[in-house]
């Protein structure tokens, strides 16, 4: 029940991606011009998860699993109701902020459910979450090329009471209270060194993860329709699920580790080949790089906790949230470094495929973690 919340709310989130080229012709603003309001978005669902994961490790904060995803379709469903740049930033705003109150939550506890398995345990958490960002992009992308902006407020009608009915589901002996105890850290000394190790191999990480969908949307806002581009991004985002399937079930626990930096450093050169790709080539290698980046996804998760084993809702919000806000910023000025500066959108990819190899160095300088 976790991991179905976990797709309703990713599928509620990634709904944005394909629209931002959209959304500036509808404010009548130059290209690039809503970056602030991505980053802003970015920044509230990323960040916003390290004091959400602050207060869960010290109060009990259930509620937190099923109110934020609330908050996040009512706000995110009524996009198309926005007058202006601004009213589109609030309800972004208030929907990012319940985006990040669900996922330190959320990861810590479906992590205790299965203690001895974490990594299996949150790459089904996350698995459901990249299908759920796969298939984010084209539900959006369909609905506003048939209905418009408007259509986003059909979210609402189906994605409300399926979590009515999983918050329902929840309240059950599904999270027994061994899986929920609070193990607070105002007792326990949280290695900065560590903490920051942790943040820059995530960021790096998620540089091309999250930069990937958004480049596409504006490099072939001229050559394809809202539907195409919603398909190539969730071409990425399947793959990334797919990696998420393949750490599961195949991924064994001596190997984890070897993991974090075997794979984007394999997915570093296809990255650097994406901007000169076309057709159904662009779309194999763009599954292919989600699938590599997406098999240590979870690992990364799961090994953030248990280097943190007293403090798992803030490595939960680190590994998660604040690198992805980290991310999103660096994202937001190199998109506007290629677009206006070098005028070369294509050139993009070669920095993702750098920050990519970057991540799988760094992973290098990670201690074991803890028996």
């Amino acid at each position: 029940m976790l991991a179905a919340t976990h797709f309703l709310v990713d599928i509620i989130a990634s709904t944005t991606n394909p629209l931002w080229p959209s959304l500036e012709t509808r404010y009548a603003l130059p290209a690039g011009g809503l970056l602030w309001v991505y980053v802003l978005w970015s920044v509230t669902n990323s960040f916003g998860q390290l004091f959400f994961g602050i207060l869960s490790d010290r109060t009990s904060c259930r509620w937190l699993i099923w109110c934020g995803p609330a908050v996040a379709i009512i706000c995110i469903s009524s996009l198309g109701l926005a007058p202006s740049s601004w009213t589109l930033a609030l309800l972004l705003f208030t929907g990012g902020l319940g985006i990040a109150a669900f996922h330190p939550e959320a990861a810590a506890t479906a992590g205790s459910l299965l203690p001895q398995h974490r990594s299996r345990a949150m790459a089904i958490f996350a698995l459901c979450g990249y299908l759920g960002q796969s298939a984010g992009p084209y539900y959006s992308g369909t609905l506003v090329e048939g209905l418009g902006f408007h259509g986003l407020l059909w979210g609402m009608v189906w994605a409300l009471p399926i979590l009515c009915i999983l918050a329902i589901g929840m309240r059950g002996p599904a999270l027994h209270p061994a899986a929920t105890t609070k193990q607070r850290t105002s007792s326990k000394t949280i290695s900065l060194s560590l903490i920051v190790l942790l943040l820059s191999v995530g960021t790096f990480r998620i540089l091309p993860a999250l930069g990937v969908p958004l480049a596409l949307a504006y490099l072939l806002e001229n050559e394809a329709s809202r539907i195409v581009i919603g398909a190539v991004q969730s071409a990425f985002m399947g793959g990334i699920g797919i990696g998420a399937m393949l750490c599961a079930f195949v991924l064994r626990a001596q190997w984890e580790r070897r993991a974090l930096w075997v794979f984007p450093l394999l997915a570093a050169p296809i990255l650097a080949c994406l901007g000169i790709a076309t057709n159904w080539t662009l779309v194999a290698l763009v599954a292919t790089c989600g699938l590599l980046l997406g098999i240590t996804m979870p690992v990364y998760i799961s090994y953030g906790q248990q280097l943190l084993p007293h403090s798992q809702r803030i490595a939960s919000s680190m590994t998660m949230g604040v690198s992805w806000g980290v991310a999103s910023g660096l994202v937001g000025a190199a998109m506007w470094f290629f677009q206006t500066y070098w005028n070369s959108l294509d050139s993009i990819f070669l920095f993702f495929a750098f920050a990519s190899a970057i991540s799988g160095l760094l992973s290098h300088l990670l201690p074991h973690r803890p028996s």
